[in-house]
């Protein structure tokens, strides 16, 4: 099976996503595909599965980011799998992003027109957090020796 994937750079020190707009395909063997397909229907446990799986962030290094070590990244897309409301949600963000992030970090709210920009603001905090655990940073691979 192949995976359609797009990124977002992460610049730290602006503490912004910017758009890295090409496609990647990556080809999943069997075992990868049974996982993928368990976890295709749990839009966070398939970005987690992906960002802590050693053969996905082997892929990245060697062949999206080659010689990028010490860049942050993220996951924009999977397939049909979006997730760049998690980089760009604004307080002016559509109803159907409110609803999503509502539900994903529980927040209870009967929303009338001049609440929504106190559940945004709310949503923008919590996003703090959530963005910065989806953050992939590469890094150098180093073997730990056993110290005799």
């Amino acid at each position: 099976m192949q995976l359609k994937l797009e990124f977002v750079i992460y610049n730290e020190s602006l503490d912004e996503f910017e758009l890295d707009e090409v496609e990647h395909l990556l080809e999943l063997d069997d075992e990868q595909t049974t996982t993928f397909n368990l976890l295709k229907d749990s839009d966070l446990y398939l970005y987690n599965w992906l960002k802590d799986s050693d053969f996905f962030i082997d892929w990245i290094k060697e062949e999206v980011y080659p010689d990028s070590i010490g860049k942050k990244i993220a996951i924009r897309s999977i397939n049909d799998l979006n997730y760049t409301r998690f980089y760009f949600f604004k307080v002016t963000s559509g109803d159907i992003h409110y609803e999503y992030f509502k539900k994903l970090f529980d927040i209870y709210h009967d929303i009338e027109w001049q609440d929504r920009e106190e559940v945004g603001k709310e949503i923008l905090n919590r996003l703090k957090v959530k963005r910065k655990e989806l953050i992939i940073e590469l890094q150098e691979d180093c073997d730990l020796e056993e110290v005799e």
